[in-house]
């Protein structure tokens, strides 16, 4: 969720595109929590939800650590630490619910594993259309690209 906002962030002053993407990925996120909370709470496990405050010295090293996306190079390499973070993210789910002994739990991390797949799924399509659209750029006229999207307005 965080992870999310911190890329959307990034990219907002130059790539508002992938900026909204990350954006809407952070709200699925956001949803999947809610999501969780409430089932750990139908389970009774309301009181094993604390969540610990964020040390200050974390959080000031996490502002410090914070960049714009200025470039195509940052951008494409950015967007590959997002699908590296996403493909983590669908790890780690399929990790839980092949553990999980809880059946009310493997409908829900079910889904949240079909969420991930579709998130890796359009950040890897963002990836190739973002690579496609720079060798359009490199080899001629980016404009005549038939995959120039959003992306190509930052290319020119």
């Amino acid at each position: 969720m965080h992870r999310y906002r911190g890329f959307a962030l990034s990219f907002l002053p130059h790539f508002p595109c992938i900026s909204r993407l990350m954006k809407a990925f952070g709200i699925d996120c956001e949803q999947r929590l809610e999501h969780l909370v409430a089932m750990a709470e139908g389970l009774g496990l309301a009181g094993k939800l604390s969540t610990p405050a964020v040390p200050h010295d974390l959080e000031a090293q996490q502002r410090r650590q914070h960049f714009f996306v200025a470039d195509n190079d940052v951008a494409q390499l950015t967007l590959g630490q997002a699908l590296a973070a996403s493909y983590g993210d669908w790890q780690f789910y399929q990790l839980m619910l092949d553990s999980c002994g809880t059946p009310d739990l493997h409908v829900l991390l079910h889904d949240v594993i079909e969420q991930k797949i579709n998130a890796c799924r359009v950040l890897e399509e963002v990836w190739d259309t973002w690579e496609e659209t720079l060798i359009c750029q490199h080899f001629g006229d980016a404009s005549a690209c038939p995959n120039a999207s959003c992306l190509s307005d930052r290319l020119a």
